[in-house]
Order: C-alpha cells, then sequence, then structure tokens
C-alpha cells in the first residue's frame, strides 16, 4: 500500500456526541432547569442499572469523586494507600490532599496495571487501602487485589475513569461489592462523555446522605429539591464541602451517551483488533495485550510501546516525527512518581517506594503512546497512522545508517 501524508490532522481522540443528545441539551434549555435536577437524578438511575449497582452519584469530575471516597473513608495524615504510578497524576494527589501517603508498587509489563504479587511487600501498618487503575480500559487483576486485600483488612477502591462498560470476569467494573466504592470519569477523551464529569458507584447505604452533603456545601437535600413547588427554600449546613455538582446540561448528554456506550465499545474493540492486525509485523514497537474473556476490556486506549534502540528514534521524537505526518498521540502516562512535586517527595519519603524501584513503570513510561481511537475513526484513519508509523520508522533508520 502506497503511503500519502494526510492533508489534515487527525486528532487523538474525539468525542461522538450526537442530534439526540444535541436535541435532549436544547430541551433542558428550555426546561430552565440548568443545574442539578432531575435530568441528573434519571441519568443516576441509568448508571446504576447499566453497572448494576445499588448507589450511583454523579459530580463535576473524577477527580473530585476520587477526593470525596477519601473523605467518605476518613483518611487520616500519614494513612498509606497502595496504587500504581502509570496513572493520572489525580489518582495520588487525592490521597495527598487528604493528608494520606501514596505507596507505589510496580506493574505487569503485559497489562501495565498494578501487579498483585508486589503488593504484599508494601503493606504496613499505616496501610488503610488499596486503589486499583484499570489503565487503558483493560481490568486489573481482581480475585488476588481482593484476596490480598480482605487478607489484611484493607478496603478497594477502583479507579475506572477508564473502564466504562469493562467487565471482569462478566461483571461490569465498580459492579463487585469486594471493592467498597468505584470512580468513573465522563472527560471528552472517555469512552462516554458528558462534557466533564465523573461517578461514584457503591454499595453500603450509609454513604449515600454523606456523599451527597461533600459533593454540595455539606447541604443535605439538592437544589432541585429546595427549590421546586413542594420543596422548602431553608438550607442546612452539616459538614464543611465543595460545591462539585452535576448539572441536568450534562446529564442530558449523559442520558444518551449511556444508551450508545455497548455500541462505542464494540467499535472500539473492532478498530483495537485492526491495529493489531495492521500492525503485527512491526518489530520496533510492542503493541498492547488484548485482554481476555476474564479481563474485559472496553479499548479505551490503543497503546504501543516503541523500541527507541531499533527505531533510532525515542519516544518524544517519535510523537513530533508523527506529528509532522499530521497524526494525533496522546502519552498515558508520565508515570506520576516523575513529575517535579512527586519525584521531590519521594526523595524525601524513600520508604514509600520499593527497593527496587519502579523499572518496568519508567520503562514503559519512556516509550508508550497512544494512536488515535474513537468509534468514528475510519479504516482509512486507521490505514493512515499505519502508514504514517512506518514512514517515521524507515526515514529514522535511513538516517540512522547514513550518520554512522
Amino acid at each position: 500500500m502506497t503511503y500519502t501524508r494526510r492533508p489534515h490532522f487527525l486528532p487523538f481522540t474525539r468525542p461522538m456526541v450526537g442530534e439526540e443528545e444535541i436535541a435532549e441539551i436544547i430541551d433542558t434549555i428550555h426546561s430552565g432547569w440548568l443545574t442539578t435536577g432531575p435530568k441528573s437524578a434519571a441519568f443516576e438511575e441509568k448508571l446504576k442499572t447499566y453497572n448494576g449497582v445499588p448507589h450511583c452519584l454523579v459530580m463535576n469530575s473524577a477527580t473530585t469523586a476520587q477526593e470525596i471516597t477519601m473523605q467518605v473513608l476518613n483518611l487520616q495524615p500519614g494513612d498509606e494507600v497502595i496504587t500504581t504510578s502509570l496513572t493520572w497524576v489525580s489518582t495520588l494527589s487525592t490521597v495527598v490532599l487528604q493528608g494520606g501517603v501514596p505507596v507505589l508498587v510496580d506493574i505487569d509489563p503485559v497489562t501495565l496495571n498494578i501487579d498483585p504479587a508486589k503488593l504484599e511487600a508494601a503493606i504496613t501498618p499505616r496501610t488503610k487501602g488499596i486503589i486499583p487503575v484499570h489503565l487503558t480500559g483493560l481490568p486489573c487483576q481482581m480475585d488476588e487485589i481482593w484476596r490480598i486485600a480482605e487478607q489484611h483488612g484493607l478496603w478497594v477502591i477502583e479507579d475506572a475513569a477508564q473502564a466504562m462498560g469493562a467487565h471482569y470476569k462478566g461483571t461490569k467494573i465498580g459492579g463487585d461489592p469486594r471493592s467498597i466504592m468505584s470512580v468513573y470519569s465522563f472527560h471528552p477523551n472517555k469512552n462516554m462523555t458528558t462534557g466533564e464529569g465523573g461517578a461514584i458507584v457503591f454499595f453500603n447505604d450509609e454513604y449515600e446522605s454523606r456523599i451527597k452533603r461533600l459533593r454540595f456545601h455539606g447541604i443535605d437535600r439538592d437544589a432541585w429539591k429546595r427549590f421546586a413547588k413542594e420543596g422548602s427554600p431553608h438550607t442546612e449546613v452539616y459538614e464543611p464541602a465543595r460545591k462539585a455538582n452535576f448539572m441536568d446540561l450534562q446529564a442530558a448528554m449523559g442520558l444518551h451517551q449511556i444508551e450508545k456506550l455497548d455500541g462505542f465499545n464494540a467499535r472500539r474493540g473492532v478498530l483495537f483488533h485492526r491495529y493489531l492486525d495492521l500492525m503485527k509485523d512491526i518489530e520496533e514497537v510492542l503493541l498492547p495485550w488484548p485482554g481476555d474473556t476474564v479481563l474485559g476490556h472496553c479499548f479505551h486506549l490503543f497503546v504501543l510501546r516503541i523500541h527507541p534502540e531499533k527505531v533510532g528514534l525515542d519516544r518524544d521524537a517519535f510523537v513530533a516525527a508523527l506529528k509532522e505526518e499530521n497524526i494525533g498521540t496522546g502519552i498515558h502516562y508520565r508515570p506520576a512518581h516523575l513529575h517535579p512535586w512527586y519525584q521531590d517527595f519521594y526523595a524525601a519519603n524513600p520508604q514509600h517506594l520499593p527497593e527496587a524501584g519502579l523499572p518496568h513503570s519508567e520503562w514503559s513510561g519512556e516509550r508508550l503512546l497512544s494512536l488515535p481511537l474513537w468509534p468514528g475513526l475510519s479504516e482509512a484513519d486507521q490505514d493512515q497512522t499505519v502508514g504514517a508509523i512506518r514512514q517515521v520508522i524507515a526515514r529514522a533508520k535511513a538516517q540512522s545508517r547514513i550518520t554512522r
């Protein structure tokens, strides 16, 4: 196949918003109820049904949702939470902002997820819980994580920001009560979107009223229940809290996005496997593992890792070269412990890292990039992306031969 450079830039991702969402947004505007209201409540009900959970509360972001989980569980200064470094920094920062300490363990180099075999060595008398991150939409090995947590009296909160619609052994991520809570994201780059937003799902009835208070000023009633005809305008604040409520404008999108999610994920799976087939002979890159019937991938990201010694370019130069070919990419992620603040933190607190360091996280973090992937991506887009990868590799290797 002859490669031709794209005339226009192909973004790494793009949200899929249809006429149904647009019509629902317009209806919301005409209704006069833009903020938290009946559509937000209806969206929560749809999320509960989809994920098979008794409780689901939506809010302004997954980051805020995870902050609130730390408050609900009464994380205290100095309490330790075990998680992974190969994640967006909010996984760690939500622990730090509550006064806790993120203790890092290395990843499985095949799945890129937290390695359960590394967990027990990280447990101390101050450990309170584990936050596994379902990176790229591929579920973690949860049975072993739950076993270790139960054995040591720890809670588990699943960071399912990238895993909406994924499943573990046939159960939707977040739908197993062995995890005390799970958190989803509806950011525009996720498998379904509400523009911005997140949600907490949980099984403990006692958490419902507390989470509602914590997402809205410490007040015990939603605004729409206060200002509706049958409501009372008086408010009572039960504790200091943030303003993190979800809007009906967002729910207008979510009500239709959740109905499309399985179709979106199925299309992502087709594209994911087509990438694997198109690149199976490119020895200069390490392709992602596609999961199996136990680890039910929702194909949020297609993350490959380059071999700089074979390509003749490091990852950043490779990404820049693809951009010159009008191919956008993402980097998911720079390991959190390598960001400046966390570098200083772990330098001052080396006991919170393994003695052997995080070699798999760092090796992958230096080499990974995410290719364009969303349901509206065409096969022609994929062909051009893979053609650009081949072109960049061939050019870099030729240049390397010239300069030797």
